[in-house]
């Protein structure tokens, strides 16, 4: 008998490709809300696209720098997403890794201050703190998952 054997077509559900642009919008929308000192925690946070504010040169107030942190940062998010879900990652393992990560990026954030309320004072309030840790945490979930997908598809 010789009859072709052919595997079913994969099938490559989007939810990353989605997930991580929309979530990178809400915390950037909710980054310029509560920027933190200066804009500080909104530029480490929006770490992804902030770079294009230096291009579309945005200087000012930390709202002119939400459009230009978008149109840089999205599409980098977006294809991210994409290699995630063409890498089949695990959308669970991505959210206990995110909120671990996150959970060591805000107390990273906080150590530069000798109490919790001076950093308050200083920043203006703590949601600035966990709006730029949740970002951070994202963003090593997806590396790490990146990283994982990658040694796993190697062999």
């Amino acid at each position: 008998m010789t009859a072709i054997v052919t595997l079913p077509p994969r099938v490559h559900r989007p939810r990353f490709t989605w997930l991580l642009p929309a979530w990178f919008v809400v915390a950037c929308a909710l980054g310029v809300r509560w920027p933190g000192h200066g804009g500080q925690l909104f530029c480490i946070g929006a770490l992804a696209g902030v770079w294009a504010c230096y291009v579309f040169d945005s200087a000012g107030e930390t709202t002119a720098w939400l459009w230009p942190a978008l149109l840089g940062g999205t599409p980098i998010l977006l294809l991210l997403g994409r290699l995630l879900d063409r890498l089949e990652a695990d959308l669970v393992l991505w959210v206990v890794a995110s909120l671990a990560i996150a959970g060591a990026a805000g107390y990273a954030l906080l150590q530069g201050f000798g109490e919790l309320d001076q950093a308050v004072e200083h920043h203006g309030s703590l949601l600035a703190f966990g709006i730029c840790a949740l970002q951070l945490g994202s963003y090593g979930a997806t590396i790490a998952l990146l990283a994982l997908g990658a040694s796993r598809t190697a062999r």
